[in-house]
């Protein structure tokens, strides 16, 4: 399902404030929106009449009142998300997939209440880089696939886990960084993939708060709105703090760094890069066949196998 929201509204500058109605019945309103569908970011333009605007505006202020009527106990999640919209710099990948642009700054990493690997918890620096906004999907795989020769993953012929809309699964390390490359980015580091994922929260175990439900992300089991055993549709659930979907659950991503499980003991406060060698490669995010332990933001895990439960995303360098 594409999402769309409305980024500006251009008034004309000829709408009379008084005077002869019959003027103001007949100005248009100029509407540019972005529209952000799977893997997707369009620019559309349209103009339509202002008692057309002013008439939708009423319908669906009376329709937004009656449903908090009905929901005032909702989460607060759906509001962050909403105001972290207007707060987000989308940028164009090579390979046509949106991005957003994570800015500089220091954050809090690992968790002093988690596994062994995740202590202790310590601040970091990171200078800006954008990140996809979701993860790779088999539709863009197969684009990259096409173009180079690559050979297709694992999973590429099982229908369970091949729909285009789906994250490609069944990849290796080295097939990301393939992929990667062909589209001119590059595999994100744990730390970087830490502080996309937490969306601007500080000690919290998941990107949205402290629990977590089958309303938030596809995980082990079904319930509420997660209906799959099995990878969701990329953009599936709400998008944390900084847009991104599916950071948390669906399926594991991998990271550039190697994995150790003492790293975080004396490891570079700036722009860290993980290990200078080791037997595995970072995975974050946990997935659809996980536990909800494995979902939290802080959670380290590796592996050296093609899953059906293993995918990725990609970074970029901000250049000046």
């Amino acid at each position: 399902m594409t999402r769309f929201a409305v980024q500006d509204v251009h008034f004309p500058k000829n709408i009379p404030l008084s005077g002869n109605w019959g003027d103001f019945e007949s100005s248009l309103l100029e509407f540019q929106i972005v529209l952000l569908g799977e893997g997707e970011v369009r620019m559309a333009r349209f103009k339509l009449p202002v008692l057309i605007v002013i008439g939708i505006l009423l319908i669906g202020s009376y329709g937004c009142g009656k449903s908090q009527e009905g929901h005032a106990d909702n989460k607060q999640s759906e509001g962050q998300a909403t105001r972290a919209k207007k707060e987000i710099e989308y940028f164009m990948g090579q390979d046509g997939a949106p991005m957003v642009k994570i800015p500089a700054g220091k954050f809090v990493m690992g968790s002093n209440d988690g596994d062994p690997d995740e202590k202790p918890m310590h601040t970091v620096y990171l200078d800006a880089f954008y990140i996809d906004v979701y993860e790779v999907t088999n539709a863009r795989y197969k684009k990259f696939m096409d173009a180079t020769g690559h050979k297709a993953p694992k999973y590429w012929k099982d229908s369970k886990f091949n729909a285009p809309d789906q994250p490609v699964v069944g990849v290796s390390w080295q097939d990301a960084k393939a992929y990667s490359k062909w589209a001119d980015k590059r595999l994100l580091t744990e730390a970087e993939w830490e502080k996309a994922a937490r969306g601007k929260l500080v000690r919290e175990d998941y990107p949205w708060g402290y629990k977590i439900s089958h309303d938030d992300a596809n995980y082990k089991g079904t319930g509420i709105k997660d209906r799959w055993e099995r990878p969701a549709p990329a953009g599936s659930f709400l998008p944390n703090g900084y847009g991104l979907y599916n950071v948390a659950g669906n399926v594991y991503e991998w990271c550039e760094d190697w994995y150790s499980k003492d790293y975080y003991v004396g490891a570079s406060k700036e722009n860290p890069e993980g290990p200078a060698s080791g037997k595995y490669r970072i995975l974050r995010g946990g997935s659809w066949s996980s536990l909800p332990h494995a979902l939290r933001v802080s959670d380290r895990y590796s592996a050296a196998s093609q899953e059906p439960n293993i995918g990725f995303r990609c970074a970029k360098d901000v250049t000046p």
